[in-house]
């Protein structure tokens, strides 16, 4: 397949999956259960990855993924963001949606949505990216809600999650175009809060350093190795780690330890505050835009 039919491929298995998603998202079931459903889903399509940990993500969070034997459980109240990302032979789909379990807050989610599609639509080949973020402001400037600005979306390539240009969602000076045969990740976030986002002191999702530090011990260089070739740079997720892999927490802190991982903290907005989300891949074709994660 050339690289526009992966795109397109791995977009409508995508929507799929998050339509088989959307119906479980309720109060009583825990994240760990419902990282796992999806994960099901996503083994009906042998040719298909994932290309990040499932995100379950509730109210103020940004970058949770389910830890092993995690209780949490999703209640009633909660604002649950869903990130899934997929990949064919390193072509990747990037998407998310909020669903509410709060009525206050069924009007965010709802123009959340909204504020994306208008970003997103309409888009031609040889516009400035820089348009986006320019209808996002538009959008943004008599609501009540905030985008959270140092959040953005990104270029996607070949085995490349974050590639080189960013997708920012406001107004800006970057001459960078839509050039044919390039694919993004446009994510905006809209909260009630500050409209910017901190990290915390936790981490759940990691990748391996591009650039490899030396490590002296031949156990740990082979177990860089063995994540390396399931993993190439994609983010994976201690459970990963530990269940899937079955290497132990003691060799994989020690990898840690060699420097050659990068953490994802655990970000979070102002306490009591919501954060809804929503995410969608565009291509740019010869001719057109399109969204392969809407087919």
């Amino acid at each position: 397949m050339t690289p526009k039919e992966t795109y397109i491929k791995v977009g409508k298995i995508h929507a799929e999956v998050c339509n088989k998603t959307k119906p479980l998202v309720k109060a009583g079931i825990s994240i760990l259960e419902l990282t796992k459903k999806i994960e099901s889903f996503i083994q009906e399509y042998p040719e298909v990855s994932l290309s990040f940990p499932v995100n379950i993500q509730l109210n103020n969070e940004v970058h949770y993924t389910a830890v092993v034997d995690d209780k949490r459980m999703i209640s009633n109240g909660d604002l649950i963001k869903v990130d899934i990302g997929l990949h064919i032979d390193g072509y990747i789909a990037d998407g998310a949606f909020t669903v509410s379990l709060n009525k206050d807050y069924d009007d965010m989610v709802e123009f959340t949505e909204k504020a994306l599609k208008k970003a997103i639509s309409d888009l031609k080949p040889g516009m400035k990216l820089s348009v986006i973020g320019e209808r996002l402001d538009e959008v943004i400037k008599d609501s009540k809600y905030k985008l959270i600005r140092n959040l953005m979306g990104h270029q996607l390539n070949q085995w490349e999650l974050h590639s080189k240009k960013s997708v920012l969602v406001h107004g800006n000076s970057s001459d960078n175009k839509l050039e044919p045969g390039e694919a993004y990740a446009v994510e905006i976030f809209v909260t009630d809060g500050l409209g910017m986002i901190k990290s915390s002191q936790n981490a759940y999702i990691y990748a391996l350093a591009k650039y490899l530090s030396p490590i002296r011990d031949q156990k740990i260089r082979n177990l860089y190795k063995k994540i390396f070739d399931k993993r190439r740079c994609f983010p994976f997720s201690e459970r990963y780690i530990l269940e899937y892999l079955k290497i132990s927490k003691l060799d994989f802190f020690s990898l840690k330890k060699s420097g050659n991982i990068v953490e994802y903290p655990l970000l979070l907005e102002l306490p009591n505050s919501k954060i809804a989300q929503f995410e969608d891949v565009i291509y740019v074709d010869n001719d057109k835009v399109i969204i392969p994660t809407k087919p």
